[in-house]
C-alpha cells in the first residue's frame, strides 16, 4: 500500500538532469517521492483521459484531479494533496464513500466562505488525518472559525532548495548563467536588463521584486519613483495593465519589468542589494517563496506587513513585528525547539501595506545603510538554513506521512 502525492502542477521529469547539474532547483515532490517511494499524480494525468479532460472543462481542473486521485484510493493507503483546491473535493469523495485512506492535506487559504462551509457545516475535517499550513493566522482560523481540532493541524515552515538558492556574488551567478546559455541552449535564459558594470559612470544600486500572486506593484513603483536605484521586477507582463497601470502611466525610467527562468532569477537576486515584496493585505502567506529565496541567498527583505504574513521575517523594531497595528499570533519561529538566539534575529522590515511613503523610507534606509542590509541578509540565511530548507521540509512531511501509514 503506497503513498500517492497529488501535485497541483505539471511535473516534468525531464528537468532531473538540470537539477543534478545544479541548474534547476530541487522540487519538494521529487524529494518526497524519492524518500517515500511514492507515486506522483500531477496535472498531466488529466490530459491522458478523455473523461477527465471533459470534466476539467466542465467543472475545473481541481475537481478532475481529485477524481483521478479518488480512483486510486484502493492502491494507496496515504494520499497527500498539496492544495485545498484539490484536497477539499477529494476529501468529500472519500467521505461520501466511507473510504479509510489517510488523507494529509496542505492548506494555504481556508478562510474564504466557499471553503469554510465544507468544514463548518460538512464536518469535512473528520475525513482528514492531518492538515498542514504555513500561516499562524490560517491555523487560528481553522481552530476558531472552522472548529477543526488543533491536534489535526500542523504549522510548518515553507521551503526552497538550499543548494540552488545560496549566497553568491553576482559574478558567480553570471558565470553559471553564461555556462548554461551554451550554443545548444541559446535563448533559454533571459539576460537581465541591468546597467553595465563596465560603464564609466557608477551604476545605481539594484533592488528587485519577484512574483505575481497578491502583489502590489503600483505601490512599489511609486515608492522608488525618482530614487537613485534600479528596480527590477521579475514578473510576467500581464499584471502591468492591472490597478491603473496602462499606457497612459508609463513606468519610471528606473523601473524595469522582465520574466526570468531560474538561473537568471538567481543572478538577479545575487545582483540586488536587497529584495522588496509588496503585498495586498491578504490572510495567508502570500509572497513566501520570494521571501525564502531572498533569505536563502543572504538578502535582506522588505515586506508588506499583511495580516497573513507574520511568520517568517523578523523586523528590527517592536520585538520583530515592525510598527504596524495588526494581530500577531505565535508562529513556527516561536516554537520551543527553536533556539532563543534565532527567534528574534532581525532579517528585514515590515511596512504598512499600500503605504508608498513608508515603503520608500525603508528602501532609502537600507540603500544608505548597506552594512545593515548585509547584516539582515546574513541573519536571514542563518534562520533559513536552520528551519526552512527543502531538506527540513521533506523530513517533516515524511515523518507525518509515515506516522499516518
Amino acid at each position: 500500500m503506497k503513498t500517492l502525492l497529488v501535485i497541483s502542477a505539471e511535473v516534468k521529469p525531464s528537468v532531473q538532469p538540470e537539477i543534478a547539474a545544479g541548474r534547476y532547483p530541487r522540487k519538494d515532490y521529487f524529494e518526497l517521492a524519492s524518500a517515500l517511494q511514492a507515486d506522483i499524480l500531477d496535472w498531466t494525468a488529466i490530459e491522458a483521459h478523455a473523461s477527465t479532460r471533459l470534466l476539467a472543462r466542465l467543472a475545473g481542473k481541481s475537481l478532475a484531479h481529485a477524481w483521478l486521485a479518488f480512483q486510486q484510493r484502493r492502491t494507496h493507503q496515504v494520499i497527500y494533496s498539496d492544495s485545498e483546491r484539490v484536497g477539499i473535493p477529494l476529501t468529500l469523495l472519500l467521505k461520501l464513500t466511507h473510504a479509510r485512506n489517510q488523507h494529509i492535506m496542505l492548506a494555504h487559504l481556508l478562510s474564504p466562505w466557499k471553503k469554510r462551509v465544507w468544514f463548518r457545516w460538512g464536518n469535512l475535517h473528520s475525513q482528514i488525518a492531518t492538515i498542514l499550513c504555513h500561516s499562524s493566522l490560517q491555523q487560528h482560523i481553522m481552530i476558531e472559525k472552522l472548529r477543526i481540532p488543533a491536534k489535526k493541524i500542523r504549522l510548518i515552515p515553507y521551503q526552497v532548495d538550499e543548494r540552488f538558492w545560496r549566497p553568491m556574488s553576482s559574478q558567480e551567478a553570471q558565470a553559471a548563467l553564461t555556462e548554461a546559455a551554451a550554443p545548444n541552449k541559446a535563448g533559454n535564459e533571459h539576460t537581465i536588463g541591468l546597467t553595465s558594470e563596465a560603464s564609466s559612470e557608477s551604476p545605481p544600486p539594484i533592488i528587485c521584486s519577484v512574483g505575481l500572486e497578491y502583489r502590489d506593484y503600483p505601490t512599489l513603483i511609486e515608492a522608488v519613483r525618482g530614487l537613485d536605484v534600479q528596480l527590477e521586477i521579475a514578473a510576467a507582463s500581464h499584471w502591468s495593465t492591472h490597478r491603473g497601470l496602462d499606457a497612459d502611466q508609463p513606468l519610471p525610467p528606473n523601473v524595469h519589468i522582465s520574466a526570468h527562468q531560474y538561473l537568471s532569477l538567481r543572478h538577479l537576486y545575487a545582483s540586488s542589494r536587497f529584495v522588496v515584496v509588496p503585498l495586498l493585505d491578504v490572510p495567508n502567506q502570500a509572497g513566501i517563496t520570494t521571501i525564502l529565496e531572498a533569505m536563502a541567498m543572504g538578502k535582506a527583505v522588505i515586506v508588506s506587513g499583511t495580516c497573513g504574513q507574520t511568520d517568517t521575517v523578523r523586523d528590527r523594531r517592536n520585538n520583530g513585528f515592525g510598527r504596524i497595528d495588526r494581530e500577531v499570533l505565535p508562529g513556527f519561529l516561536d516554537a520551543p525547539e527553536v533556539p532563543e538566539e534565532l527567534r528574534h534575529l532581525a532579517t528585514g522590515f515590515y511596512v504598512k501595506p499600500g503605504d508608498a511613503a513608508e515603503l520608500r523610507k525603508a528602501i532609502t534606509y537600507l540603500l544608505t545603510h548597506p552594512d545593515i542590509a548585509d547584516e539582515l541578509g546574513r541573519n536571514g540565511r542563518r534562520i533559513f538554513a536552520a528551519l526552512m530548507t527543502l531538506d527540513a521540509f521533506t523530513a517533516r512531511i515524511v515523518q507525518i506521512i509515515q506516522a499516518a501509514s
